[in-house]
């Protein structure tokens, strides 16, 4: 039965669903299967800590994901059929799971991220980029 997202745990179960569905795809998964740019054991707290801070109004994530994503572009060029899949699979596991304004919410955050990240990381390439 779906749910709200009203707490931690339920983010926990958002984003390690999610990121079963990505460890097996055939087009996002090679980038987060790769232990070159990649750790599981840290990356999957990094985002519980996000999601709870974007979606619940925590205060446990620190971090500058537009960095990351840079970085990552450098080793691995993300394209924009990568961040469609990101969003497919991450859509799908809040409907999968969960109702209600976090799911909207959740939803109007990864639209403006996708958008945010293709447009930095593009122009990160340039030879002006200040981040």
């Amino acid at each position: 039965m779906k749910k709200p997202i009203e707490n931690r745990d339920d983010v926990r179960l958002m984003v390690e669903d999610f990121y079963e569905k990505v460890k097996k795809d055939s087009i996002i998964g090679d980038i987060f299967n790769n232990t070159l740019f990649f750790k599981w054991d840290t990356h999957i707290p990094i985002m519980i800590n996000f999601w709870e801070t974007v979606l619940l109004d925590g205060t446990s994530y620190r971090g500058n994901t537009m960095r990351v994503h840079i970085e990552l572009n450098k080793l691995h060029p993300l394209k924009a059929e990568h961040f469609i899949r990101w969003k497919k699979l991450f859509f799908e596991t809040l409907d999968g799971h969960f109702t209600g304004e976090k799911v909207s919410e959740a939803k109007k955050r990864v639209e403006l991220m996708e958008a945010l990240m293709q447009t930095k990381i593009a122009q990160s390439t340039g030879p002006n980029f200040i981040q």
